[in-house]
């Protein structure tokens, strides 16, 4: 009995010390937002049938266990991009992925586990540039961020058409364009603005000018007019009914017409 149970003992602890020493290749744990896929070299590649959600797992040792994370993950990444005009152009943009769970086979078969500098980053850097690349540095500086966002999103999903890798919210944070480019093109648009200031005052100093014609017009044909209704005749009948006003006054006085005057001259009685 003695010698059986120090066989059974040594079996346990030559169990144990397997165990521990091959505890990574047996035990497979998957964390919150994780899951795997199994190697298996002796039964046709990679196991296509099942996916290893959270939990823990016991796999044969000579099987490899594949990890991935199932989250949505988010990606700051510059790139540079050559637009028109051979000028070199810092993008810095910010997108969203995420692996199918279902589909991890297949990722594993197609691009290997670091599928996200294999595949990902590559298509997004394709769709930015494939944007941005027929641009010129001018349409760059004054283009609206928005309408790039939207662009470099819908190619990046174009181009994930097997569906085993979701890639969205492709936007672009920053654009740097060379110091020299960008000075370059400030200067211009400066320059652009006072032509713009300048037609401006232009403009109004002509409708002002127009304004003051008008109202010249206006007061010469007022003018003309006022002229053409003051015929002799007409002033000398305003003329009499002005003496005839002045004589009712009852102030004494004396009214001398001269003879050939137009002029009346008055003369005070005191």
């Amino acid at each position: 009995m003695t010698q059986r149970k120090t066989n059974i003992i040594i079996a346990l602890l030559v169990f144990l010390l397997v165990f521990v020493i091959y505890y990574n290749r047996i035990v497979m744990i998957n964390g919150p937002g994780q899951a795997s896929v199994i190697f298996k070299p002796f039964e046709g590649g990679v196991d296509t049938d099942v996916t290893y959600g959270e939990g823990m797992y016991f796999i044969l040792p000579w099987n490899t266990s594949y990890q991935f994370n199932v989250r949505e993950q988010a990606v700051n990444d510059t790139l540079s991009v050559l637009v028109r005009d051979g000028v070199n152009v810092n993008i810095r943009v910010n997108y969203r992925y995420y692996p199918i769970k279902d589909s991890l086979s297949t990722i594993l078969s197609r691009f290997g586990p670091n599928y996200e500098k294999v595949f990902v980053k590559p298509e997004v850097a394709y769709a930015v540039r494939e944007r941005m690349s027929a641009m010129d540095p001018e349409e760059i500086y004054s283009s609206k961020l928005r309408q790039l966002k939207v662009q470099a999103n819908q190619n990046s999903l174009d181009r994930v058409a097997d569906g085993s890798i979701k890639i969205s919210d492709v936007l672009i944070i920053d654009i740097q364009l060379p110091h020299r480019v960008t000075e370059s093109i400030e200067n211009k648009l400066r320059e652009e603005q006072l032509s713009q200031e300048y037609d401006f005052k232009i403009s109004i100093a002509e409708k002002e000018r127009k304004i003051k014609t008008l109202e010249a017009q206006a007061i010469k044909i007022s003018e003309d007019t006022i002229s053409k209704g003051l015929t002799e005749n007409y002033l000398r009948f305003r003329q009499i009914e002005a003496l005839e006003k002045l004589s009712k006054s009852p102030n004494a006085k004396t009214i001398v017409l001269p003879a050939n005057s137009k002029t009346p001259i008055l003369l005070s009685g005191q």
